[in-house]
């Protein structure tokens, strides 16, 4: 398997939606940015669990990768919080965050997720790891940027984009090691190359819901 093929593949895909197009001209609005990270804190919340639960079913099979995955759940734990306290900054009260669902895109990714992680070849979730922290460490920190730009946010809600633009340039190297290491077998290649894909478009189609997010309406404020 070619990783670097796939990442910059799955880099350049990202780069090319109509929402990252958006953040580069500065024509992002609020209520899009906002929609993106509801997702990112509902999908956060499930990270830690997920892994965890495939490690659990490749205990046996799959010792190295379970070890991997164990270790990789305790850093992911609280990561949901990030998201929250970017929410805050951009005047999401805790009872809005509490209340508010995963988009439907989102939800899908999910579903992907816990398929794999509990129903079928667990070691395919390391193709849906490989997307994300390709992208977080690739583009994850200019992103963040040109958010910061476009928005005026002056540093703010961009907590868990930075963050994770750090720790995942170093993750991605390293998962990409235990990938070429022990993901040997053609069935493992393959459910790998399968979820890949499948993060891939799921991913991007969050990135699509976001894009068609509508301004909302201003209100007229009656003067006494």
């Amino acid at each position: 398997m070619d990783l670097r093929q796939i990442q910059e593949q799955v880099v350049r895909e990202v780069q090319g939606s109509e929402l990252v197009g958006a953040i580069a001209h500065g024509s992002i609005r609020r209520e899009q940015y906002t929609a993106y990270l509801t997702d990112v804190y509902h999908y956060a919340c499930h990270s830690a669990q997920v892994i965890g639960l495939a490690g659990s079913r490749m205990v046996r099979s799959h010792p190295q990768l379970a070890d991997y995955l164990f270790s990789h759940a305790r850093e992911e734990l609280g990561h949901e919080h990030w998201a929250t306290s970017d929410l805050r900054d951009l005047g999401r009260t805790d009872e809005d965050i509490a209340r508010s669902t995963a988009s439907e895109a989102c939800t899908k990714m999910l579903g992907l997720e816990y398929l794999y992680a509990a129903h079928l070849n667990p070691v395919g979730l390391f193709g849906w790891m490989f997307v994300l922290e390709s992208l977080d460490g690739r583009v994850g920190g200019s992103i963040a940027n040109a958010l910061d730009a476009a928005l005026k946010l002056e540093g703010k809600a961009l907590y868990f984009l930075r963050s994770h633009g750090e720790a995942d340039a170093h993750h991605s190297e390293d998962l990409a090691r235990v990938i070429e290491a022990h993901i040997i077998s053609a069935e493992d290649q393959d459910d790998f190359q399968t979820m890949v894909s499948l993060s891939r478009k799921a991913y991007l189609e969050i990135l699509d819901d976001v894009a068609k997010v509508k301004e909302q309406p201003v209100r007229n404020v009656a003067r006494n």
